[in-house]
Parts: C-alpha cells; sequence; structure tokens
C-alpha cells in the first residue's frame, strides 16, 4: 500500500493545491460582487456561470484529454484557469465575467477528469475504497482551508485573484514532476441513464437535483449573506469554513442510519432539518452570537451536504444495482451540475424579493419539499444493500472510483426465487 500511495502522491498534492485555490476562488468572486453595484439577479447569473462551465466540460473535456494525453491536457487546463482569473481580476465586467466563469468552470472539471481518470486506473480492487475515501478527504478539507486565505489580501484590489491564479499553475508542479504511468487509452465517456433514473427512481432524481440547487446558490451567495450579516471579510472566511467542514461531520452518522432504516426515511430527516436550520438562520441570523451562528451553519452543512450521496444510494439501491450503478450515478451527477447552474439564478432572486436572509428561505423551501417528496413516497421501493459512500461532486470519472460501481463485478449467477431470476425483494437491473 505505501508504494502505491506514493506513485498517487502527485495526483492528490495537485487536487489539493487546485482546491485550495477553488475553495478560495469561490468565496472571492462572491465578496467582490458584493462590493460592486450590480443587481443581485445579474450576481447570481454570474455565479452560476461556473456550474454552467462545470456541467458542460463534464460532457466535452474528455475530447481535449483523449487529443493531448492526460499531462498535456492538465497543463492546459490549469494554463487557462491560471489566466481567466488573472483576468477577473483586472477587469469587473459583469458580461466579460459570466464568459470567464464558464470558461474556468470548463476547465476545472476538464482537470478533475484528468486526476480521477488517472487514480481510477491506478487503483486496484484491494485499493479502491481507501483511494476514494481519501479523495473525498482531501476534497473537502481543502476547500474549507482554502476559505482562510482570504485573509491574505484585500478583495476590494486584485491581490487574491493573484493568490487564486498562482494556486492553479503551481498544482500543476506536482503532476508534472509525476513518474507514475498515465493510462494508455483514456475511458472518459460515461454512459448516462438519465431517463431509467427519473422514471425508476424519481425520489433520488429530485433530491439530487435540490442538492445541485441548495448547494450552487449556498456556496456561490452565502459570503454575500455573511456580509449582509455586518461581518467582515475574515468572518466570512470563518462562516464558509464552517459550513463546508462542517458537511464532513455528519456524513458518517447519516450514513450509518440510512443503511440501518433506508434512504427514505434519512432523506425525510434531512430535509426537515435543513428546512428548519436554514429558517433559523435567515430569521435569526443577525441576533445571535458569532459562536452561535458558526455552529447553526456547520450543522447545516452536516446535514445539507448528505443530499447528494443519499440521492446516490437511493438510486444505487432501486435501479443501479452492479454496473448500470455507473450509468445512473452519471444521470445523478447531471441532474446536480443542472441543479447548482440554476441555484445562484434562483438564490439571486430570492435576495432580490427578501433581502439578505432570502438566500435561506428558499433553501429551507428546497428542505422542505424533499422532506414532503420522501413522506409521500411511503416506503422504500427495496431494501438497502449497498453501502452509503460521500461523493464529491466533481466529474462522472469519479463514479467509476466508487467500489460501489464494481461490487458486483465478479458476482456469482442470482439463485432462483422469483420469475425473473432475482432474489425476492431485489431490484432488476435494467445507469
Amino acid at each position: 500500500m505505501r508504494r502505491f500511495l506514493i506513485s498517487i502522491i502527485a495526483l492528490l498534492a495537485s487536487t489539493a493545491i487546485l482546491l485550495l485555490g477553488g475553495g478560495l476562488m469561490g468565496s472571492l468572486v462572491s465578496i467582490r460582487l458584493s462590493f460592486e453595484a450590480i443587481d443581485p439577479q445579474i450576481k447570481g447569473l454570474i455565479l452560476s456561470a461556473y456550474y454552467i462551465g462545470l456541467v458542460v466540460g463534464s460532457q466535452l473535456a474528455g475530447r481535449v484529454i483523449r487529443q493531448a494525453g492526460h499531462i498535456r491536457a492538465f497543463a492546459i487546463f490549469a494554463a487557462i484557469c491560471t489566466a481567466v482569473i488573472l483576468l477577473q481580476g483586472l477587469y469587473v465586467l459583469p458580461a466579460a465575467w459570466f464568459v470567464l466563469r464558464v470558461i474556468i468552470g470548463f476547465s476545472i472539471a476538464g482537470i478533475y477528469m484528468v486526476v480521477e481518470s488517472w487514480l481510477n486506473e491506478r487503483a486496484d480492487p484491494a485499493s479502491r475504497g481507501r483511494v476514494f475515501s481519501l479523495y473525498q478527504i482531501i476534497t473537502y478539507v481543502a476547500l474549507g482551508a482554502g476559505q482562510f486565505l482570504l485573509h491574505l489580501g484585500d478583495p476590494a484590489s486584485a491581490e487574491l485573484f493573484m493568490i487564486v491564479g498562482l494556486l492553479f499553475a503551481l498544482c500543476l508542479v506536482p503532476v508534472a514532476l509525476s513518474q507514475a504511468s498515465t493510462p494508455p487509452e483514456p475511458t472518459l465517456h460515461v454512459p448516462m441513464a438519465l431517463r431509467q433514473t427519473l422514471t425508476g427512481s424519481p425520489l433520488a432524481a429530485w433530491t439530487c437535483l435540490a442538492s445541485g440547487l441548495s448547494s450552487g446558490a449556498v456556496f456561490t451567495l452565502t459570503p454575500a449573506f455573511g456580509l449582509r450579516l455586518g461581518l467582515d471579510v475574515g468572518g466570512v472566511a470563518t462562516l464558509m469554513a464552517s459550513l463546508i467542514l462542517g458537511g464532513v461531520v455528519l456524513q458518517w452518522p447519516i450514513g450509518q442510519l440510512s443503511d440501518r432504516f433506508g434512504r427514505r426515511p434519512l432523506i425525510l430527516l434531512v430535509g426537515a432539518a435543513t428546512a428548519v436550520l436554514a429558517a433559523a438562520i435567515a430569521g435569526f441570523g443577525a441576533q445571535v452570537p458569532m459562536a452561535a451562528l458558526l455552529v447553526a451553519m456547520a450543522v447545516f452543512g452536516g446535514f445539507s451536504f448528505t443530499f447528494y450521496p443519499l440521492a446516490a444510494s437511493q438510486a444505487n439501491d432501486t435501479v443501479g444495482a452492479g454496473s448500470d450503478y455507473v450509468a445512473v450515478a452519471a444521470a445523478l451527477l447531471f441532474l446536480w451540475g443542472i441543479g447548482a447552474a440554476l441555484g445562484p439564478i434562483a438564490g439571486g432572486w430570492a435576495i432580490a424579493w427578501l433581502g439578505g436572509p432570502g438566500l435561506f428561505y428558499y433553501i429551507a423551501t428546497l428542505g422542505l419539499v424533499t422532506g414532503l417528496a420522501a413522506w409521500s413516497q411511503g416506503t422504500d421501493p427495496a431494501p438497502v444493500y449497498q453501502p452509503y459512500r460521500t461523493m464529491s461532486r466533481t466529474s462522472a470519472v469519479i463514479i467509476d472510483l466508487d467500489p460501489r460501481a464494481h461490487e458486483n463485478d465478479a458476482a456469482p449467477p442470482a439463485p432462483s426465487g422469483t420469475a425473473d431470476g432475482n432474489v425476492p425483494g431485489t431490484p432488476s437491473t435494467s445507469r
């Protein structure tokens, strides 16, 4: 295992550096837009552009990787990210920023595809689970740590944009120095079973879409919400770090409960908790001590960040058993991306209509609707067989790294017991 970790340490180091810059970039852009006299709805549209690029990149960036190879494609995407973020620091023009954020979202999707396809090629069945878990930890910790880099400069100047650009450039170094072999034949096209997912597991599909609608708005607009509460830049950084790092805390207990009691009851619980916490933050955020607000944000993140992995597990239990899991999970990631692209726009409308608290009233509504959707389903359509796992929303390639995508690769033929040969209570497969 030690030799294996050494062979992927460069990839993981590049990922950590990239996500440090990405974590800083997300809050920095939102704060900078808050300083400008721009309509909240226009701000939401600009912030959504990153997720539009991410969705487009997840579908098309693989062509660049196939043509250029992994290392050169990584260099191309990182160079574009560096140039784009520096341009954003030099010129604050709404139309230009929209285009630039689409480009940077596309490029970061490409970087995710390079790293994750490389890790997937390097991982064997014995190490896949540990690599997957380590990658998730690095993702959340780096994004959370990136918030504290806001202390290094003034968001109203170009300094912090230069720091993001520096990190985007430096993420090239570990990969360029690595002597690990790259995948000889990039397999970057992941099939997508969108219709099968919508019809076979509508609750998972909606939960995933709602997760994107919520996450896209929270990640991009919470810094503006913090400024409206009267926090300084350091306070906003701490608020965002609490949200992101708190999102890791409840993953394991909620996952264990969903493995035991089923996904639907936990989606119902998480939806209700998210609605209550978001409404409380919207209603009382300006009236409570900073420590209480940070705790509320951490717990809110802990619940709301489990929507996507719960949806992935729900879909896997119902329509994604065996090899179909990859296609179903790709459809869920696509739905999440669509929601994330629309989330900042919807959140911007809510802020324009209700003021700063409108962001969390909007998220409370999403939580309430998701809880009601889980309640109206009645019962889980199938027993839970596959274990819950924390899931990053990066590229579809990460799905194939998930051990659940390979659990039935060498499974023996199903014993007879029903007309179609499935064990009673087990969903038939048809992602």
